[in-house]
Formats: C-alpha cells, structure tokens, sequence
C-alpha cells in the first residue's frame, strides 16, 4: 500500500488538474520511499528538486485556470500556493547547504497540506468552474 492514495474524493472536476494532483500524490510517495531509505543526501535532494519543480508548474497552471474562470478566490488561493512554495524551497536549500533535515517529517507535511488543499481549497474552484461552465459563462 502507497503512503499516499488518490481517492474520488480528491478529485476537484477538472480532469487536467486531477491528473496533475495523482501526479503530485506519487512525487509525494516517491519522496516518502527516499528519505524512508536513510541519509542518501543526493536522493533525497533530487527527490526535492523534482517535487519543488512540478508543483511550481501545477500552481502555474492551476492559476491560469483560476483567472481564465474569474475565481472570485483567487488572491487567497495564490498565497497558499506562494506560501507553500516557499516552505518547500526552504527545505531545499537546507538539504543543499548539508543541513540534517527529516525527510519522513517533511513527507508527512507534504501529504496533510495536499489532502486538505485538495479536498478543501481547490474543489471550492472545481466547483466554481462547474457552475459557470452550466451557465454557459465561459464555454
């Protein structure tokens, strides 16, 4: 069983975003199954790296589809997304200048941010979206 396992009811709707959170679930479990394996800093680093480039991407794209919408939320969903962002890149750099850092505790922080996000923020915009999309808003 993986750390981390998309359900239904993550899902916030927009099947773009969906992908992007299942891809996000499995950076986060294979960034689990790295630092579960010990102190190899340059794993762990690379594992990093790779999840601090992908959610740079997802929250680009995530907020492209925000404005495209007009989502009346949008300034407070971008500050979570800056501000978890810039967590993130924290950690980073304290692994790259040889800091001891708790790989399993950032995994765990990792996975309870994105389920609540998920599950909280973004189907608030999900839902937005269905709804203009049913008015005939914006297609």
């Amino acid at each position: 069983m993986a750390f981390f396992e998309w359900t239904d009811n993550l899902s916030v709707g927009v099947e773009q975003m969906d992908i992007q959170h299942k891809k996000l679930i499995s950076i986060i479990n294979d960034f689990h199954n790295t630092a579960s394996m010990g102190d190899d800093k340059s794993a762990v680093q690379k594992a990093i790296n790779g999840l601090v480039d992908y959610v740079q991407m997802h929250f680009a794209e995530e907020e492209t589809l925000m404005q495209k919408y007009n989502f009346p939320q949008f300034g407070i969903h971008r500050r979570l997304h800056e501000r978890l962002a810039q967590d993130v890149s924290e950690y980073a750099g304290k692994l790259q200048a040889g800091q001891k850092i708790m790989g399993i505790e950032m995994a765990f922080f990792l996975k309870g941010w994105l389920e609540n996000h998920i599950g909280e923020t973004d189907k608030k915009y999900g839902l937005y979206i269905a709804q203009q999309k049913k008015q005939n808003i914006y297609e």
